[in-house]
């Protein structure tokens, strides 16, 4: 929440959240349209982000499977999900690692344009908000799911971009809702974003039972 000043700071250029081309919602449970409150949405940044198709992409070719029930599958099978999506993930992850923007829903119902990243290492997401650089490792990620969590709100928001555009990252003691161009988006954001924590629980043993202890 608050005003959040601008971003990037100068060094380079960043990529926005783009739509994907293909069917990422042939296997998803979505009620997904266009946002038709999103002409009314202001950013705190001097200008609107440019939505930015990119054609060269072809991850939108593939189908992504169901995880609505991640938690609910067996090792194996979980296993078999990351071997199908192994090329999606990590083209996903190299642009994220290079800084992508993604809209967040503040708790006091204000949405914020913010530079988004991954650590190299992929052991974190970070976020940059007011010239800070706040990360959310993955060993500390509760869980990350599809619409939107508001139990963090000062109040409920009046009108909200469609639950089919939203997705929240549940931490040990926040929630991050943000906000996407498409629903074909948010799914990879979703999907990827469960792989990829997933993967960190497996190499990185000590740190994900640490969390859990908590």
């Amino acid at each position: 929440g608050g005003r959040g000043g601008r971003f990037g700071g100068g060094r380079g250029r960043f990529r926005c959240c783009r739509p994907l081309s293909g069917r990422f919602m042939s296997m998803f449970c979505c009620d997904g349209g266009p946002c038709k409150n999103g002409a009314k949405l202001r950013s705190d940044t001097s200008g609107p982000a440019p939505i930015v198709p990119d054609a060269s992409q072809n991850r939108g070719q593939q189908s992504l499977p169901m995880l609505q029930d991640w938690d609910k599958l067996g090792a194996r099978e979980k296993e078999q999900v990351q071997e199908k999506l192994e090329s999606i993930v990590n083209a996903f992850a190299r642009e994220l690692t290079r800084g992508k923007v993604f809209m967040k829903l503040g708790r006091n119902g204000r949405l914020f344009y913010r530079l988004c990243t991954l650590d190299k290492q992929l052991t974190a997401f970070s976020m940059h908000i007011k010239g800070a650089i706040v990360e959310y490792p993955f060993s500390n990620m509760q869980h990350i799911s599809f619409g939107y969590d508001l139990t963090d709100f000062t109040h409920v928001p009046v009108s909200l971009p469609s639950d089919a555009l939203a997705a929240v990252i549940v931490m040990d003691n926040r929630r991050m809702n943000l906000v996407f161009s498409s629903p074909m988006e948010r799914d990879e954001f979703v999907t990827c974003m469960l792989v990829l924590k997933e993967r960190h629980r497996r190499t990185h043993p000590d740190a994900s039972a640490a969390a859990d202890r908590r």
